[in-house]
């Protein structure tokens, strides 16, 4: 569903409320409210959830039975809104307080939240709460000031892939939760404060089964999967006895755009798919056995996220705090408190900081939508919910006291984090010269400019189905149109590197260092990693010092790996053991940690590595980790196990289609062992499952070693791949 899905959650809402007037209460000057000293307080957030995805907001196609059941509990607000479109920005808004322009944290990169104001984990820690979070995303890092005054945070995770973006580096929702179980089981009593973020419904859409079949629209899929994983919580939460007693706020931090006007994701627009969240509030019950009060109610009076720092304050009784002006405690207006009269504000700088156009802002002004940009826009929600009727010639509604209200609440711009002075002469060493983001002056409408990110789009998606030439082609165009985005260039140079244009492909990477912000180390191991794959160790290692130097400690595994390839098995052994005691709990350092063992001969002390990451991390945290059970099976062949060896790599294809190196391995065994019938077949379903150029040249290989050249030569010219264009990279003895 696209603007389909807002009108029928608008209608869907209002339904609802001619068929029960008596949720609503009638306005009480004190509210009717009581407050809960003392009550466990849990903070659930689901990142990039649209409110119109959800049944209870009058969406039809949606299954979220355990969010469901919350909201018979909970009081739902109809129209609460987030100040900003962005994880990390809305994050420090909803533990703050504040706005963006007040914290000074703009970006998901590039910025980092300061020591003030004091954050509502600080507030309920003075007072004697335990406090514990566990994330499902890098961008939540407690490096970046967001993890202030919790006891616990967890945020251990690791890219699935080398150099993979920061808002790509995520973990299962049902993972986190268990992680935030786990720490809720250590601490005494019940004054805690437990804060849960999954990144599931955020891009890629890649929902595990059994929900990916479930469901036609991939966003669905991951929005009941995150579902699942709220539920599990909960349920651990009834099993402790704490459900009842405690206050649950629920809400996402921002929506997503999926194509409504012309954005996939997030982060460039602030219409209302983008930044209208759904939000429920469970109070705790009086009693054991007593439905929370003013449970299965609705509030239609718009509210913002902003609010619930201080709905908590309020509900849990926090002494001597007092309230941002204009801020309102969302329980006393489900109790009947009066509506205060105020226009909800948003702003986005991401359009200037990653693409150089300009940042945009807008109000809330009861049904009126205005957004000031360089062609501004105004939008009735109650006859328009899809915002497709620009109604800003008309003058209509109190469009000029938004625009005033927009001037008076505008942020000032604040550049990301530059590096310093030590570390731009290490840059410059390494031939780089950092650039600004984008100043004043007239910049362009995004409304103009968002056809890029759709060109964006079909590179990738052409680089993902292995017509790799005409990425190259395509990205090309778009960064002489537009040279500022970051993951183009990342695209544009693995594909480059794919042509075997090595040079061509460095100098690409190495352009997203250059316009990234000091704290994005990711893009230094970015290329790092590129420059392994194209055959320059000695560059991968100065890279990965420099991602070192600025505390990044993946960059220990990259050099090791550099150091393997380059012979170093003592250098290789050193890194990876240094990477394994940073305590940051790095699946894939042990892989290299065993692959350095094994590359000296240490087949049995190798493969006792990989049993000891199992122990480590379980069955269950194997799932993400490619390559695994590849090692296994080289290293029981090696040792002559060779059912388990062949079973293991087995395995490695089943859960990994795309990894062509277990692929070939597992040919070469089954041949080996006198089953040539076998390993053909196992060439055919290599090239259906993995796709692409790689995985051509891997079979045009093996059909020559099987003695089937004429097969070879007709896959390369049908696929026109040619010899030793199968990926670089080391393969485990």
């Amino acid at each position: 569903m696209r603007r389909t899905g807002l009108r029928a959650a608008a209608l869907g809402l209002a339904a609802a409320s001619l068929l029960a007037p008596a949720c609503r209460r009638p306005a009480a000057p004190d509210g009717g409210f009581r407050a809960s000293p003392g009550a466990p307080v849990f903070l659930i957030v689901v990142d990039t959830l649209r409110s119109d995805r959800l049944p209870f907001y009058g969406y039809v196609s949606g299954v979220t039975p355990a969010l469901s059941a919350l909201r018979e509990d909970a009081i739902l607000y109809e129209s609460a809104w987030s100040p900003v479109p962005l994880t990390l920005p809305s994050h420090s808004s909803l533990f703050t307080g504040v706005p963006p322009g007040v914290h000074r944290v703009l970006d998901n990169g590039g910025y980092r939240l300061g020591a003030a104001p004091p954050t509502l984990a600080e507030l309920l820690k003075r007072e004697g709460y335990a406090t514990g979070g566990a994330v499902s995303c890098v961008v939540l890092s407690g490096s970046t000031g967001i993890s202030r005054g919790f006891d616990a945070w967890e945020d251990r995770i690791e890219p699935s892939a080398p150099g993979l973006a920061a808002n790509r580096v995520q973990r299962p929702g049902q993972e986190t939760a268990r992680h935030l179980e786990a720490w809720l089981g250590s601490v005494k009593g019940e004054r805690v404060f437990g804060f849960l973020h999954l990144f599931e419904p955020h891009a890629p859409y890649e929902a595990p089964e059994p929900f990916r079949s479930r469901f036609a629209d991939p966003y669905d899929a991951e929005v009941a999967t995150a579902d699942a994983a709220v539920g599990a919580f909960l349920d651990a939460l009834k099993r402790r006895g704490l459900y009842e007693k405690s206050l649950v706020v629920f809400l996402s931090d921002h929506g997503e755009g999926l194509g409504d006007h012309g954005e996939e994701e997030h982060g460039v627009f602030l219409y209302r798919e983008a930044i209208q969240v759904p939000l429920l509030v469970k109070l705790p019950s009086a009693k054991p056995g007593e439905r929370p009060p003013y449970a299965g109610t609705r509030v239609e009076t718009p509210v913002e996220l902003l609010d619930v720092l201080p709905t908590v304050a309020d509900v849990v009784g926090l002494p001597g705090f007092t309230p941002r002006e204009g801020s309102v405690s969302l329980a006393r207006l489900a109790a009947g408190a009066a509506s205060p009269g105020r226009r909800l504000f948003a702003e986005t700088f991401y359009p200037r900081i990653r693409f150089g156009w300009s940042e945009l802002r807008s109000v809330v002004d009861g049904t009126w939508h205005y957004v000031d940009a360089p062609r501004p826009e105004l939008y009735d929600l109650a006859t328009d919910p899809g915002e497709t009727k620009n109604r800003i010639e008309e003058k209509a509604g109190p469009l000029r006291a938004m625009k005033a209200e927009v001037e008076r609440r505008k942020s000032p711009f604040v550049e990301p984090s530059a590096v310093d002075e030590e570390e731009a002469k290490k840059l410059a060493s390494l031939g780089y010269v950092t650039m600004t983001t984008a100043g004043g002056g007239a910049l362009p409408d995004p409304k103009d400019e968002i056809g890029t990110l759709e060109q964006l789009k079909r590179g990738l998606g052409l680089l993902k189905g292995g017509r790799t030439a005409e990425s190259v082609e395509e990205l090309r165009k778009l960064l002489e149109r537009n040279p500022r985005l970051v993951d183009a260039w990342e695209a544009y140079a693995q594909g480059l590197a794919r042509l075997g244009r090595a040079d061509e492909a460095v100098a690409a990477i190495r352009k997203t260092v250059e316009l990234s912000p000091a704290d994005r180390t990711n893009y230094l191991l970015s290329v790092a990693n590129l420059c392994l794959q194209v055959g320059r160790p000695d560059e991968a290692i100065r890279h990965a010092d420099l991602a070192i130097a600025r505390g990044d400690t993946g960059g220990h595994e990259v050099k090791a790996r550099a150091l393997l390839g380059k012979g170093d098995l003592a250098g290789a052994e050193a890194e990876a053991r240094r990477s394994l005691e940073t305590g940051e709990g790095r699946k894939r350092s042990w892989l290299v940690l065993a692959d350095v063992l094994a590359s000296g001969g240490r087949f049995a002390e190798a493969l006792a590595m990989t049993e000891k990451l199992r122990e480590t991390v379980g069955e269950r945290g194997l799932d993400d980790l490619a390559g695994y059970r590849f090692l296994r099976g080289n290293l029981l062949g090696r040792l002559g196990r060779w059912e388990e060896a062949e079973a293991e790599i087995l395995e490695e294809t089943r859960r990994f289609p795309g990894y062509v190196p277990a692929w070939q391995t597992l040919v070469l065994l089954q041949a080996s062992r006198g089953r040539g019938a076998e390993a053909r077949k196992t060439v055919d379903e290599m090239i259906a499952a993995a796709e692409g150029p790689a995985a051509y040249a891997a079979a045009a290989e093996l059909l020559e070693r099987l003695g089937d050249a004429a097969s070879a030569a007709r896959l390369r010219a049908g696929a026109r791949v040619g010899p030793g264009a199968a990926p670089g990279g080391r393969r485990t003895p």
